[in-house]
């Protein structure tokens, strides 16, 4: 993995793939405005976040649990949900709303807002 932008853009190691393609990118997004609440944020551009990253990791795992089950990947599951759930309840602190988080669904099958990728939003509904 290479830095482009640190907390915001990495080229990702590959594996049979072409060094320069496209895909080879993570990215975050990032914003500048207001430049009070992003500071060191000089400029700003469209990606996702760490939450549908986890999505993406959990959605793995399920799958490789399919093919060969194990121990460890039920952990793995574990440990991303929670990732999701810590991420989440920060920026609804952060947004001073509280966050409901039904306990008889898993968290990556939760609706998120469509413009903010968080649940329970009461901004954007």
């Amino acid at each position: 993995m290479k830095v482009i932008d640190p907390g915001h853009m990495y080229k990702v190691d590959m594996l049979d793939g072409y060094l320069n393609d496209p895909s080879n990118f993570l990215v975050f997004v990032k914003r500048n405005n207001p430049p009070e609440k992003y500071p060191g944020n000089l400029n700003s551009y469209p990606g996702t976040t760490i939450q549908e990253v986890l999505r993406a990791l959990i959605n793995r795992i399920k799958y490789l649990q399919n093919q060969k089950g194990c121990e460890e990947d039920v952990i793995l599951l574990n440990i991303f949900r929670e990732g999701i759930l810590l991420l989440e309840q920060r920026n609804a602190r952060e947004k001073g709303r509280g966050l409901l988080v039904p306990t008889d669904i898993v968290i990556e099958d939760i609706p998120t807002c469509p413009e903010c990728l968080h649940i329970g939003c009461q901004e954007h509904d």
